[in-house]
Parts: structure tokens; sequence; C-alpha cells
């Protein structure tokens, strides 16, 4: 099976390669960059609509089975960091929502004044913090954003990869 992902992050290749270990699955992975994707989106509905626009892309553009879609954002509203996944087949679209965490308000207001996350990790906090993300800073070490992109990634190809033989699917 092939996969296409809609990103050359590295952060988000491990973290799809990781989902698809854990749910058993072997894939080929083709990595895709998305012209149009945000860069970092500031609302809970920008970010997933911004996985499922990298999961459309994704299959449309990298010649596989599946196109998979992986975001992180920041809602403003909320204050909250959050991570969605979206697995398309071309057809049916599923989505998966990621760990999430609060972030203080010291950070909400950078990034209000037009500052970005990781950058604003790097400066604030150190390189650790910015190759391991928000969640890993915020939560105490918890998870790191790798591990929450594939949580969401687990959720999101589970419909097409899961072992109850597509019961449940979107």
């Amino acid at each position: 099976m092939r996969i296409a992902l809609g990103s050359e992050s590295g952060v988000k290749k491990k973290a799809l390669l990781r989902a698809l270990s854990a749910l058993g699955a072997r894939a080929e992975l083709v990595a895709l960059a998305v012209p149009g994707a945000p860069a970092q989106p500031l609302s809970e509905a920008a970010t997933e609509e911004g996985a499922a626009f990298r999961a459309w892309y994704a299959k449309k553009h990298g010649h596989a089975e599946l196109g998979v879609g992986l975001e992180g954002g920041v809602d403003l509203d909320s204050g909250w960091l959050t991570m969605y996944a979206a697995t398309t087949d071309g057809g049916r679209l599923a989505l998966g929502r990621g760990p999430s965490v609060p972030l203080p308000e010291e950070v909400l207001a950078a990034l209000r004044r037009g500052a970005e996350l990781g950058p604003y990790l790097r400066e604030r906090f150190g390189a650790e913090a910015a190759q391991k993300g928000a969640v890993w800073v915020f939560s105490g070490g918890a998870m790191t954003r790798e591990e929450a992109l594939a949580a969401a990634a687990r959720l999101a190809l589970g419909p097409f990869l899961g072992d109850r033989g597509g019961l449940g699917s979107p």
C-alpha cells in the first residue's frame, strides 16, 4: 500500500510511521509539500480544515491509496493547542483529534502579536523545546509533538486500516 502524507516535515513523517506501526500496517510513504497549506492555524476550525486540505491534496497528487494530513494549531479563542489528522481514500474522509493542552496567556499574547509558535519556543525555552513541541513544554514533558500527532493519525487511519474490517467507517 502507498500512503501520501501532505507534508515534508520530519516530525510529521515520524508521527505517521509511528501510527502505522501501532496499527500493524506497512506502507510505502511519500511526503509532499502542500502549497497553500496554513503555516500556523490559529483556530480549531482552521486546524481541522488544514489537516483535511493536506489529506485531499496528498491523495490527489501522491498517486497513493490513501492521503493523510497532519496539522497542529492554536485555538486563540479557547487558548488550547490542537492536533488534527485526516485520512482520505478519495471518497471518504476520516478525522482524528489528538491530545491538547492549554497555552499560557504569555504565549497566546505573543501569537496574537504575530509570533510563530516554533520560533517562540526556541527563543523562550531552547532548541529541545522547539524540537519536541509545545505539547511537550506545557504538559511537563508527558508527550512530544510527534506522539500527539501520531495519536491523532491513529484515529484518522483506523477506519481505513483498523482490524474491524471497515465496520464503523465514515
